[in-house]
């Protein structure tokens, strides 16, 4: 785990993404949290029973991801979801995917 917490903050110097999540159990929470904030990143963490998600990166971004961490991931506004993976860096196209099936709306071929 410690060489993709690496590549991540990696990614994260060169501004390639604005924010990263890993997850960790819940006893190397703090040796990870840690080490970002060495690396002067923000970071905040959402507990998920013997684990923690560990969302890291600009203030900007964590303070955003803060405000929805209030309830689980699975239960995010469909503007929500679509808002954190866009900062995670997911694809955006499939993210555009993703949002148009949560809003339940039909994708047309040729549109």
């Amino acid at each position: 785990m410690d060489d993709v917490l690496n590549a991540y903050i990696y990614e994260l110097k060169k501004g390639t993404k604005p924010m990263a999540l890993i997850t960790v159990s819940s006893s190397l929470r703090e040796k990870y949290c840690e080490k970002i904030r060495k690396n002067n990143l923000a970071c905040c963490i959402q507990n998920i029973g013997c684990k923690d998600n560990i969302f890291f990166g600009s203030k900007e971004c964590i303070d955003i991801i803060s405000l929805f961490l209030r309830k689980k991931l699975s239960k995010l506004t469909p503007e929500q979801d679509f808002i954190l993976g866009i900062m995670l860096g997911y694809n955006r196209i499939e993210q555009c995917k993703r949002y148009l099936n949560k809003l339940n709306y039909t994708l047309s071929v040729n549109s």
